[in-house]
């Protein structure tokens, strides 16, 4: 019982809600009323439930239908009229054909994951028409159905939960990408991926850039900002820097001054 109510529940909720037309496509009649497919290929055939459901009782237990999809809902002895092709009957107080399996209009709905079609039987007595909603369950062959009441008057509501609701068919398959070729004539072949690596030389230069840079910035600030000073005086360190070029002099001439023979190199006599 509670898996007939949440089919019944998922079969209202597509039923009803708005985006449903939208989300739908129609399903194009085959050979018989009972085969239809989409565009992209895919069909459905629920011939297998075409004498599943001769009779089954209303859901106030106050009628009994009948719904044969393939137009062959009649057996010997009932007086729902043949000539009028019925593919739904209702038995109240005589036999009423409710939908013809002529005309039939099929909407089919995958957004939600799970295959729901939609079946409309019209041209009825007087103007009554049957709508069957079959919901695809791969794991029951030929299925269940329930009714679900007349609303508006004189459109009789079946639900269907059956492996004959799932389409058939792979549709249209994801195109592959082609491997570039080389032109013909050309000599040339697809470029190669080039692979770009970063040798421990390069990291240790773009640390030491990024450090010396911190090193001005910051060094710049706190002389102007915490010292306050001014112009060349907010170089960090400046008498050192500006020192370095004297250092580096001096010791160029301590080392070529032996070969020299000046003897400016020499050290200095206790």
């Amino acid at each position: 019982m509670g898996r007939g109510l949440l089919s019944w529940m998922c079969v209202a909720a597509a039923w009803l809600l708005p985006e449903r037309g939208a989300q739908a496509e129609t399903c194009t009649m085959g050979n018989t009323p009972c085969e239809c497919s989409l565009q992209d290929g895919r069909s459905l055939d629920i011939t297998p439930i075409s004498n599943a459901f001769r009779s089954f009782p209303s859901s106030d237990q106050q009628y009994t239908y009948a719904y044969g999809p393939c137009g062959d809902v009649l057996q010997e002895g009932d007086t729902c009229v043949p000539a009028n092709d019925p593919a739904s009957c209702q038995k109240a107080d005589k036999w009423y054909n409710i939908g013809r399996s002529t005309g039939i209009t099929v909407d089919v709905d995958t957004s939600s994951g799970v295959t729901i079609s939609t079946w409309i039987y019209s041209g009825g007595d007087d103007g009554r028409q049957t709508v069957v909603v079959i919901t695809c369950d791969e794991t029951q062959p030929t299925g269940t159905i329930n009714d679900s009441g007349e609303h508006p008057d004189l459109t009789y509501n079946f639900m269907v939960t059956s492996a004959v609701g799932c389409l058939k068919g792979s549709g249209p398959q994801p195109t592959q990408p082609q491997p570039t070729q080389p032109q013909p004539g050309t000599g040339t072949n697809p470029p190669n991926e080039v692979t770009v690596s970063i040798s421990i030389g390069t990291v240790m230069c773009i640390i030491a850039i990024v450090c010396i840079c911190l090193y001005l910035v910051g060094g710049v600030l706190l002389m102007k900002f915490h010292r306050g000073a001014q112009g060349l005086e907010m170089i960090p360190n400046r008498d050192l820097w500006v020192s370095i070029p004297g250092l580096i002099k001096d010791g160029a001439l301590f080392v070529v001054s032996p070969c020299r023979g000046d003897g400016k190199g020499d050290y200095e006599k206790l």
